[in-house]
């Protein structure tokens, strides 16, 4: 019986090294990712991830609002087809409903 608790302590011992050894390639790994990051944040103009991830948007005054509301008492424009139509269901679910 002795044996075979010594041949489990065995195996545990092993699977201990190849977990530290495993465990060290991440850790180098995660190291190299992250002097990566740092010289790519150093080379990306000084802009963070959010400032080069938003998007110009137009001014309220300055889009042209050509899609008008079909019901004569609503007279709301939207400058897209699709804002028109999310106008629709959302505030004349009745024009929906009929088609």
């Amino acid at each position: 019986m002795g044996d075979y608790y010594q041949g489990e302590y065995i195996q545990q011992y092993l699977c201990n090294i190849n977990l530290r050894k495993k465990i060290k390639e991440l850790l180098k790994e995660k190291t190299e990712i992250l002097q990566k990051l740092e010289q790519l944040e150093k080379d990306g103009n000084n802009q963070s991830f959010e400032e080069r991830k938003k998007r110009l948007r137009s001014l309220a005054s300055e889009i042209q609002r050509n899609f008008e509301c079909p019901l004569s008492r609503c007279g709301k424009k939207y400058g897209s087809e699709g804002s028109l139509n999310q106008h629709i269901k959302l505030k004349h679910p009745e024009l929906v409903n009929k088609s």
